[in-house]
């Protein structure tokens, strides 16, 4: 198959200051890419560049989903396995090799190196074909994965937490970026929940192989020891097919041919924020950081939300304890997460996706993870189903990361500010992941009661945060719609010139 992606390129070439769509259109067709026609002018609107102006042919986007969306799929269920094997093990022994705060400190740690890789996993994601890199962290955290089953002391597992948390730095920026390549905003959103419910997959996997292994016992490995060998297995096979299968982008795209592919740029034209371009242009990152009023609203609105995620992701086994279920309930106990899950980001990414209303549904989601908090604070441990299922409802706030993936990917234009919005976004997730474990002291069990009051106030916070940001969104595109009407220009369609959301005044936000 790489032979064949090989061979649809070799007569051209992309220049680093290129958007790839604009260097294959210009080889193949330039009369599409220079033709200006008048539907295209009905295309600058709010709803048009959200569900698209160009119809794709459904044999075509059928070829985009079964080629393209597993490797997203397995990549995000892999890379949340593999990160919350640890807290299954909590249950399994791994914990007799640790004592007091230690085990806050193995989630933390990976969250701090995981940040100090971003930046780079960044670089390289711009600088070199996006298959070749996603596929060769997959392979190294795999091994790293591995490499967990033979540690016996602190030290060793703080050192291999800290390698897979560089590791898997590229992987949620990866799907992101490869996502928005093929589909419009309305498609990316959907296929956004597609893969991010994998997640929730992640859960009912390792509930049932923590399970399943717990009873094994073998004198020479213990349960957790075979549970990290077998998935790191995995995962490193399938950083092999990653790295020889996933096409770096459409005109890589194997199994497209010519026409097939200048169909689908065709179809993602609407998105008005390209393919992707191999220069990192600073000024997109300047513009990010100091002239986009969008930038830090939402990393304060990622940072709240998602120090949830942080403090369930590692201590959701350790809660579910506390409330007198024992350890092989307790495993049991984590499928239901995995359902709650999948049918909270299924549910509201098809509803964005059909409606857009991006903030409204967002709203809604903290509210049932705020009643969750109050019942947990107000329960006894002793009433072990209503804390269950208070805990449970924590996870609609969690889950909120995935509309944030979706906003990043809808609402940025220009490649290198795309990539710095997702990563930016991605290393504050991480701090939230860092602050999340640490509320969790030994001084608190078993109740948690501080930590438990701590997620109450972020995740009430985040609701007029979230308003606030579709206000902006709502009056900026207002203020481009009276720009348009006053101009007697009529304004040109997109012609993949690598422009920011803010250069480009045909630009509209999805709020």
């Amino acid at each position: 198959m790489p032979d064949k992606e090989d061979l649809c390129v070799s007569d051209y070439s992309v220049s680093e200051d290129e958007d790839v769509a604009r260097k294959f259109l210009m080889h193949f067709d330039a009369a599409v890419l220079d033709e200006t026609k008048e539907s295209d002018f009905k295309g600058i609107t709010e709803e048009a560049t959200f569900f698209g102006s160009h119809s794709l042919d459904k044999k075509v986007l059928r070829k985009l989903d079964m080629y393209v969306l597993p490797f997203l799929c397995c990549t995000y269920l892999l890379m949340f396995l593999d990160k919350a094997l640890l807290n299954y093990a909590a249950s399994m022994g791994i914990k007799n090799h640790l004592e007091g705060d230690d085990f806050s400190n193995l989630g933390t740690i990976f969250s701090a190196s995981y940040i100090f890789a971003e930046p780079i996993a960044v670089y390289l994601l711009q600088r070199f074909p996006v298959s070749r890199v996603l596929g060769s962290f997959i392979i190294c955290w795999g091994i790293v994965v591995v490499c967990h089953c033979v540690c016996k002391s602190y030290a060793s597992l703080m050192i291999v937490r800290v390698l897979l948390g560089v590791f898997e730095s590229c992987s949620a920026v990866g799907c992101i970026t490869v996502n928005g390549m093929y589909y419009t905003k309305s498609e990316q959103t959907q296929r956004i929940g597609y893969w991010a419910a994998q997640a929730g997959t992640g859960y009912i996997i390792g509930g049932l192989m923590s399970f399943g292994f717990l009873h094994y016992h073998g004198a020479e490995f213990t349960s957790w020891q075979i549970m990290f060998l077998v998935v790191g297995l995995i995962t490193v096979a399938f950083g092999f097919v990653t790295l020889f299968f996933l096409p770096n982008n459409i005109p890589h795209a194997w199994f497209l041919d010519e026409q097939e592919k200048i169909q689908v740029i065709e179809h993602i034209r609407s998105n008005q924020t390209g393919l992707e371009t191999k220069k990192i242009k600073m000024y997109q990152v300047k513009e990010l950081l100091l002239h986009d009023k969008l930038t830090w609203p939402m990393l304060l609105l990622t940072g709240c939300s998602q120090i949830s995620t942080g403090s369930i992701g590692t201590f959701s086994t350790t809660i579910t304890a506390t409330f007198g279920f024992d350890r092989y309930e307790t495993a049991l106990l984590q499928l239901p997460i995995g359902c709650v899950t999948i049918m909270i980001i299924l549910i509201t990414t098809q509803l964005i996706g059909r409606y857009s209303h991006l903030t409204l549904i967002t709203t809604s989601m903290f509210i049932p993870a705020i009643i969750g908090c109050i019942v947990m604070i107000a329960l006894p441990l002793s009433n072990r189903i209503g804390n269950l299922l208070s805990l449970y409802l924590l996870y609609s706030g969690s889950c909120t990361i995935t509309n944030i993936y979706i906003w990043n990917t809808c609402n940025t234009s220009g490649y290198t500010k795309r990539l710095a919005r997702n990563g930016l976004t991605m290393i504050v997730y991480n701090i939230a992941c860092i602050v999340g474990p640490q509320m969790f002291r030994a001084y608190s069990y078993p109740r948690y009661i501080p930590a438990k009051i701590a997620l109450l106030v972020t995740q009430c916070v985040c609701v007029p945060l979230q308003l606030y940001i579709g206000y902006i969104s709502f009056n900026e595109n207002r203020s481009r719609d009276k720009e348009q009407e006053e101009s007697q220009v009529k304004p040109e369609q997109y012609k993949f010139l690598d422009k920011t959301d803010i250069e480009n005044r045909t630009f509209r936000y999805v709020y």
